[in-house]
């Protein structure tokens, strides 16, 4: 005879487990919330410590404030032309390492050192197209451009210049170093030679296309006007006739825009913007801001240390017995 027995299961119950989950979830969660009001009992019972380390850091900030010197910031947007940018920017940004070297920089900018002197940062940054306008939607001035992203691009030509100087009356003399610079480097002179060259070459080559599609119009005219016709234009019905006035205006229009643009482009850089009046860089609120903020977290942690002291130096005295 057969008896019917009860096998245990692997299967999980489902309800079950769902509900321990759901108790853990809503635990975390008290754990969370019970944390935060810790923290926050925590600063309201030593807001004392925290003010008081806040108020010390935001006179320690005026006063210091006070006492630095302060430096005022201007900038310049321009073009390349047929440079690519990143050459210019790079070897701008190279000043920015020997700003604290006032004899170095004197002899890069091709200035006196006391003028090197009242020189605090030269910095040179991209403009970044967001929009594939191939138009400058904003400069990136924090340097967070991600080549993998296809949604921005750098614009090729585009450069924008930021400098910070001690002296207001400073800026002519760091406009006429930092462009004499510029124009001083070998390698960039060779690439704005070569620019220049093949854009006169490529003018060339547009005039000898023009001239050639030009003669090849006025000759088929001719052979189109029959003789016993007069001045009458008959079409040929073997051949569809066809005129090149299209394609020698869109000739003319690229030889147009490269003489334009070697008209214009005597310069290596190419200013569209120049240097903007200058502005007081280390405003007294931005002192008071960070040796504050320091201040108050500092307060904290010596309010942690205060409240704790007994048994941080319980552990500290078992350490030093074992």
């Amino acid at each position: 005879m057969q008896q019917n027995t009860v096998k245990p299961t692997d299967e999980i119950d489902i309800f079950e487990f769902c509900s321990r989950m759901w108790a853990a979830f809503t635990n975390f969660l008290v754990g969370i919330k019970d944390l935060i009001v810790s923290i926050i009992i925590f600063l309201i019972r030593k807001s004392l410590w925290i003010v008081s380390f806040a108020l010390i850091g935001a006179i320690l900030g005026v006063v210091l404030h006070r006492v630095s010197r302060p430096y005022y910031s201007s900038s310049l947007e321009g073009t390349t032309g047929g440079i690519e940018n990143s050459v210019v920017i790079d070897h701008i940004n190279k000043l920015n390492l020997v700003t604290s070297k006032p004899d170095l920089l004197a002899n890069y900018l091709g200035i006196n050192v006391e003028d090197a002197k009242a020189i605090h940062s030269i910095k040179a940054f991209y403009g970044i197209d967001i929009n594939k306008d191939w138009k400058v939607d904003y400069v990136d001035f924090k340097n967070t451009y991600n080549p993998k992203d296809t949604n921005q691009i750098r614009v090729p030509s585009f450069i924008h210049v930021k400098v910070s100087v001690y002296d207001e009356n400073i800026l002519p003399v760091l406009r006429k170093g930092l462009f004499q610079y510029i124009k001083t480097n070998t390698y960039v002179q060779e690439l704005f030679k070569i620019d220049t060259f093949q854009k006169r070459q490529f003018i060339k080559e547009l005039e000898s296309e023009i001239y050639k599609i030009d003669s090849l119009q006025r000759a088929k005219i001719r052979k189109e006007l029959m003789p016993d016709k007069g001045n009458t234009l008959v079409l040929d019905n073997r051949q569809e006739f066809r005129l090149f006035h299209e394609d020698i205006l869109s000739l003319y229009a690229r030889k147009q825009r490269l003489e334009k643009e070697l008209d214009i482009s005597d310069e290596i850089i190419i200013i569209v913007q120049d240097f903007t009046p200058l502005q007081l860089e280390e405003p007294v609120f931005k002192y008071v801001t960070l040796f504050g903020g320091s201040m108050a977290i500092l307060g904290i942690f010596c309010a942690l240390l205060w409240q704790y002291r007994k048994r941080i130096w319980e552990l500290i005295r078992e350490d030093s017995t074992k």
